[in-house]
């Protein structure tokens, strides 16, 4: 039944469209009770305000919003209704002199590539599903991918934002100076700023970006307050993100790839810090596992990086390098080369960009290889593949997570955005298992444990989501979860949007909506 009276979008509730809005990237399935594609800002605040005036009445009603499916936490599953704003809400429009480009939040991040790409230009934050990726659900999980060694991730090219608040009212953030701050809200913000950020920071000061809790950190710089940057990230459990503007950069002209080929993933951190020392563009890795499943899912691809992969090979790195000049670019790769040869690895100089685009093909495809060609009974279980670690210790962790995977007796496949510490282990799990849930419960506090040990974080940029919701107590301690808390209540105190992430997150629902 359609509740929202005045709601000039479409409503959808069938059992096709429920079922498909049932699942994502994860290894969760939740039905929701209903589907909405608004039309327009005035139709998510109506379904806001709704939705309000149902919970005061006692009804257990919630929101979630939806654009490309593509989150691999679970991040907008949830039982009760969900906005999905592609279907109408798709503007794009680039400006060339400012560099930026203001969108909608239901905008495929292809379309923005296309636009920006006219002029020459890039949003940088791009993960690797940017061809079927929403850019609300990158806003929403700060993603990052193969640029975010320069650029930053989302949060760091979000200019500004329009949201519709909990309560269906509308917010346009912008910086202004902390002695300008007048409402009520953001004077709370800015005093939990000023007792917490710093041991907030302290939390993330060994990690380059971070997609989980929320960024209280990020709210005051240099005597000016932004709220925007509390709502990349947050999963739409703050407010309804409806528009963005967003910083574009130039696309590199002159670029070299390098491919490493590495025997043991104990060997990628002093590949990866030699490669680090030369200022790449990007560094990106995918194992041999991975490959395997690419010469019979991607074989053209493979075929053409196959000498990369001798009998003994593990892994292969990708290094992008780019300089103002194709010489200068060139001279970069070719020092690179001979520093990473002193390892004793194998370095393959690429020139040719039929292999180039191959290369990057399967690396991109890296997650959906795993995730769709398992035997049957076992799936890719994304629980730990947002894992991020201090440089200094990458190979810390590389051997921590090597232990702790052998003693769970766990199959796996890695690839990812390296450059950063980051690594995508994605373990494999017996789904016909009885107990499989609490094994993947288990197994994922020990890896966090592990990073909350080393100054990791246990989410780069897939944010929390349902999977790992449950760990954010354990990982930041109960007074920094008391202030996530705060900030929740503050701008949602009847926990109308996204209720089962970050503060809300149980195993329990871990176990009840597992996709077996």
């Amino acid at each position: 039944m359609n509740i929202f009276s005045g709601f000039e979008g479409d409503y959808e509730n069938s059992d096709a469209v429920l079922t498909k809005h049932s699942t994502d990237a994860s290894v969760f399935k939740v039905r929701p009770q209903g589907v909405l594609y608004p039309r327009s800002v005035e139709d998510i605040s109506l379904v806001v305000k709704t939705l309000h005036e149902k919970k005061k009445g006692g009804e257990d009603v919630s929101l979630s919003v939806r654009a490309g499916g593509t989150c691999m936490s679970g991040g907008s599953l949830h039982p009760g209704y969900i906005l999905n704003l592609t279907r109408y809400m798709n503007k794009i429009e680039v400006n060339p002199e400012a560099l930026t480009a203001t969108v909608e939040m239901g905008a495929y991040f292809r379309d923005i590539e296309a636009e920006a790409l006219k002029h020459g230009l890039m949003f940088a934050s791009y993960p690797s599903s940017k061809m079927i990726c929403g850019i609300g659900g990158m806003i929403g999980n700060n993603a990052s991918g193969e640029q975010s060694l320069r650029h930053g991730a989302t949060i760091d090219n979000v200019i500004s934002l329009q949201v519709v608040l909990a309560d269906g009212s509308l917010l346009h953030t912008t910086k202004v100076s902390l002695d300008k701050v007048n409402s009520s809200a953001d004077k709370i913000l800015v005093d939990l700023h000023a007792e917490f950020a710093s041991r907030l920071a302290e939390r993330l000061k060994g990690v380059r970006k971070t997609s989980s809790g929320y960024r209280l950190d990020r709210i005051v710089h240099d005597n000016m307050f932004d709220i925007a940057p509390l709502f990349v990230g947050a999963q739409g459990t703050l407010g309804i993100v409806t528009h963005a503007v967003l910083r574009l950069v130039p696309i590199s002209t002159y670029t070299r790839l390098l491919l490493v080929s590495i025997d043991s993933l104990e060997a990628l951190p002093a590949v990866l810090k030699t490669v680090l020392t030369h200022n790449p563009e990007c560094v990106e890795t995918f194992d041999v596992n991975t490959f395997k499943r690419a010469e019979q899912y991607l074989a053209e691809d493979a075929s053409r990086i196959k000498f990369c992969f001798a009998d003994e090979t593990h892994a292969l790195v990708l290094v992008e390098l780019s300089e103002d000049t194709q010489e200068e670019t060139d001279r970069v790769a070719r020092q690179c080369v001979v520093d990473l040869e002193k390892l004793s690895v194998r370095v393959h100089y690429v020139d040719d960009q039929v292999l180039f685009a191959s290369a990057w093909n399967v690396r991109r495809h890296s997650f959906s290889l795993m995730r769709d060609n398992n035997e049957s009974g076992f799936r890719a279980v994304p629980c730990i593949e947002d894992s991020i670690v201090p440089l200094a210790v990458f190979d810390v962790f590389v051997g921590g997570l090597i232990e702790i995977l052998a003693r769970y007796n766990l199959s796996y496949a890695y690839h990812g955005h390296i450059g950063e510490g980051a690594l995508r282990v994605i373990p494999i799990f017996d789904m016909r298992k009885e107990d499989v849930a609490d094994t993947i419960i288990s197994f994922t506090r020990e890896v966090v444990s592990l990073l909350s040990r080393l100054g990791g974080n246990p989410s780069a940029d897939h944010s929390d989501g349902i999977i790992r919701s449950p760990f954010l107590k354990e990982f930041y301690g109960e007074d920094m979860f008391d202030v996530f808390h705060t900030i929740k209540e503050l701008f949602d105190p009847m926990h109308i949007l996204n209720p089962y992430k970050k503060t809300g997150g149980t195993e329990e629902n871990i176990r009840r909506w597992l996709d077996r």
